[in-house]
């Protein structure tokens, strides 16, 4: 096969996940893959989407400030609690996205030039962004759905209620409930579009992004497998070169790290507040619709969770997978080397190399705090965990 047959696979999953990550984030007014110049018409399209997240978030506000100033109902104020935080998590996502949108489209074009050769790998990318983003979708659809058909079936005494609790304590008249409907319902489908979902996207495309770092640790370690399994010396220069490749992953892992951190810290402090208060809200709700909801909130929210730490620790495992075997390589193999300075080359690469594999923690963190990895992970599952007993025990 030519190399232009062997490119062409290649390119088509290439532009299908460019595609794809361009048109979903375009919705929201992020054009990632722009050549960094903005229309009019994007701008627009931008602005209309902050005000409305703006104005939903507000509106949380200050519900939340009327009820913990009126009222110390601990349901309203977990109700509202969650809303501030998804609204918060998505305003302030947009907001970062918009200013590092020209650098985050550097790294994410460099990553996907660089396993330009790999089809399988861009297939299995493109499939990992396009299945869990509709799945995602579907499970935020059946959330809003039941919500506005619980809304919608309701007697006019519950709808009195979710009046005065969506309108600052404003009881309405029988004949104008159905307005008090109309606009709740809009509000929730509203509200699915500019936060739930664009919170959906925005981890979704940072998971994405670390399977693109993932797969450049993993075809770098299987190339010098491949000469540690077979007969063949590793010579200063197979050291040296892993060495340079590597580094240069690790750069980019820095580099995705530094862009993201402040994001994945609000993310994973975010979802996991909302997963306890959906827990809370689904243990004392008496309407199966918003049980429904409330479970769908819950699974969207730990799958969110999840497929943050499997990416961030997949990255973390991929990186140093050869250290043990680097470290237990017999150096004798070396002995062959011909001149006094290629051997004193080979073991200072072989050094260098192991040094960094074992005493360099590569990997995404959140602000520094902590790498997203398996200990973390667990650590986040036993916090969710002693909730959902205190929860349980105390009713």
């Amino acid at each position: 096969k030519t190399s232009a047959e062997l490119k062409k696979p290649l390119s088509e999953y290439t532009i299908k996940l460019k595609s794809f990550w361009s048109n979903i984030l375009s919705i929201y007014g992020l054009f990632m893959f722009s050549d960094g110049k903005i229309s009019r018409k994007q701008k627009t399209i931008f602005c209309v989407l902050s005000i409305l997240q703006l104005t939903i978030w507000l509106h949380y506000i200050i519900c939340f400030i009327n009820t913990t100033a009126l009222e110390s109902s601990i349901s309203k104020f977990g109700y509202y609690s969650g809303l501030v935080v998804n609204s918060s998590m998505s305003v302030f996502s947009l907001w970062l996205m918009n200013r590092r949108r020209i650098s985050m489209t550097k790294l994410l074009n460099n990553s996907i030039n660089y396993l330009g050769k790999h089809t399988q790998c861009m297939k299995h990318i493109w499939l990992y962004s396009l299945i869990p983003s509709v799945c995602l979708l579907g499970i935020s659809f059946v959330e809003v759905l039941c919500s506005v058909v619980d809304v919608i079936i309701q007697d006019n005494r519950e709808i009195r209620n979710y009046s005065a609790l969506y309108f600052f304590k404003v009881y309405l008249e029988d004949e104008y409930l159905f307005i008090a409907q109309s606009v709740i319902s809009v509000g929730f489908v509203v509200s699915f579009y500019v936060s739930t979902e664009f919170i959906n996207i925005s981890v979704w495309f940072f998971t994405h992004t670390c399977h693109l770092v993932f797969y450049r640790f993993k075809y770098l370690n299987v190339k010098l497998e491949k000469i540690l399994r077979s007969d063949k010396q590793l010579s200063s220069f197979d050291l040296a070169e892993y060495r340079k490749e590597h580094q240069l992953a690790c750069q980019v892992t820095e580099e995705l790290r530094d862009l993201w951190s402040p994001l994945i810290f609000f993310w994973i402090f975010g979802l996991i507040l909302n997963l306890c208060f959906a827990l809370r809200g689904l243990h004392f709700s008496n309407s199966t619709l918003f049980m429904i909801a409330y479970v769908a909130d819950v699974v969207r929210q730990l799958w969110l969770l999840i497929g943050l730490f499997k990416a961030g620790s997949i990255v973390n495992i991929e990186a140093h997978r050869l250290a043990e075997k680097l470290v237990t390589f017999s150096v004798s193999k070396s002995s062959s080397l011909s001149t006094l300075k290629e051997q004193m080359d080979y073991n200072i690469n072989y050094m260098l190399l192991c040094e960094r594999l074992i005493n360099t923690r590569i990997g995404i963190s959140a602000s520094g705090m902590f790498l997203l990895n398996s200990s973390s992970f667990l650590s986040m599952a036993a916090t969710v965990l002693t909730y959902v007993i205190v929860l349980y025990q105390s009713h």
